[in-house]
């Protein structure tokens, strides 16, 4: 029944949208990703990341797709890419750029390790509390909890281990596009105006260096933003901007807060169509943590079909800023 519905949707809405969708994924193994690029294929044509704004300005027949990973784990240099490649797939890659070559887990993975060994977390460490903090404080009261309880996140593991910055370019020499992802996983509208500024700056830096090439997308870490922060990206040579506004992309969308539509890896081809044909229908669905109310505040306040500069657009900047914690822009686990 589910199988049918999803299916039924999709079919519906690819006969009266046009545009398509950016996916966001983080880690896949071979299966998964051969997986979720069949479901897609049936109904997508897959793009690269310079294919996008002349996709969004010129819609054509067929949706377009674009698969977009977040946070440069090791799996994405081992499993996904040469499934992808094998596939004939693009991808973007978006990498964290001081976590790379780094022996550090990123801190949600610890916080994962913490939550598996322990069964119930103590008091200030679920992910929804973490995300409330500054990155510094935040990483800190991590830090401490592995200590005392003697857990560390399993860097041996595709999944939790970050790629090297030799994986990294070559994933770019094979074709595929690298992102920037903060230069560290900090929530950003959670920071000092002046860090989240450079974080955006060298992070953006640190990837055009890199690889040798310019660094064309910045993807939000957790997806909270705002307009002065999506600006700055703009300035610093990000022409497109990701958040994880899970809705459909067409051409009333503005390159500079692109929205993604997230899976995870175990989803079933029903539940992955049944998700994108909500999206079509310009509804707002629920991240994994329950948030999309502030994107809906948002898009009342600016008009959904805005294209225009961020600067032009501090109503929603203020209506970011100011929403309560359970509000904020996807406090998504998976992130």
């Amino acid at each position: 029944m589910l199988n049918a519905l999803g299916t039924l949707s999709l079919a519906l809405v690819r006969h009266f949208k046009t545009g398509g969708v950016i996916v966001n994924e983080h880690t896949l193994d071979r299966e998964e990703t051969r997986r979720h690029v069949e479901v897609l294929g049936r109904w997508f044509d897959f793009i690269q990341l310079n294919e996008l704004p002349e996709r969004l300005d010129r819609p054509r027949k067929r949706p377009f797709c674009l698969l977009t990973f977040d946070d440069g784990k090791r799996s994405n240099a081992t499993a996904v890419a040469p499934e992808l490649e094998k596939l004939g797939v693009p991808a973007v890659f978006f990498v964290v750029s001081s976590s790379i070559n780094c022996k550090t887990p990123l801190w949600f993975d610890r916080q994962r390790a913490l939550r598996k060994k322990l069964g119930t977390l103590p008091p200030g460490l679920s992910l929804n509390t973490l995300k409330q903090l500054p990155y510094a404080l935040l990483v800190n009261r991590v830090e401490r909890a592995c200590l005392h309880y003697g857990v560390e996140a399993d860097l041996d593991d595709d999944h939790v281990g970050l790629m090297t910055w030799e994986q990294v370019r070559g994933l770019h020499r094979r074709g595929f596009s690298i992102g920037a992802h903060g230069f560290t996983h900090a929530i950003l509208t959670r920071e000092p105006k002046l860090a989240a500024l450079e974080s955006i700056e060298k992070s953006i830096t640190k990837v055009r260096e890199a690889i040798g090439a310019p660094c064309s997308s910045f993807a939000f870490p957790n997806g909270n933003y705002t307009a002065e922060l999506a600006q700055h990206a703009n300035r610093c040579g990000a022409k497109m901007v990701m958040t994880t506004e899970p809705t459909w992309a067409d051409e009333s969308t503005a390159l500079w807060r692109l929205p993604r539509l997230q899976f995870g890896a175990t989803d079933k081809a029903w539940k992955i169509e049944l998700k994108i044909a909500i999206a079509a229908s310009g509804l707002i669905l629920k991240n994994t943590d329950g948030t999309g109310r502030a994107y809906r505040a948002i898009n009342r306040v600016s008009g959904h079909s805005s294209r225009q500069a961020p600067m032009a657009t501090k109503s929603r900047e203020s209506i970011l800023e100011s929403s309560p914690p359970s509000q904020n822009l996807n406090e998504c686990p998976n992130d």
